[in-house]
């Protein structure tokens, strides 16, 4: 399994394209690469975890301590 050391930052994209980069991890996390998505929208980390799902990847989203940024990782099914 490969993946990103450090997260990425995608809070400089619009919701769209944040939306777009998370279906772009869900896609490469069934071929083997974990990503790691910080992002402040509350939707985005919504929207990770049933669609992560229904690909049969695991999906963890962290808040930070505020519960205003989120730690969405998205990890191939072992």
């Amino acid at each position: 399994m490969q993946s990103n050391e450090h997260g990425v930052d995608i809070n400089d994209r619009s919701v769209q394209e944040q939306l777009e980069f998370i279906d772009q991890a869900i896609i490469k996390a069934t071929e083997g690469v974990a990503t790691t998505a910080i992002t402040n929208a509350r939707i985005v980390a919504t929207y990770s975890l049933p669609n992560a799902l229904k690909k049969g990847v695991r999906c963890r989203v962290i808040p930070n301590q505020e519960g205003s940024v989120f730690s969405i990782n998205i990890i191939p099914s072992e």
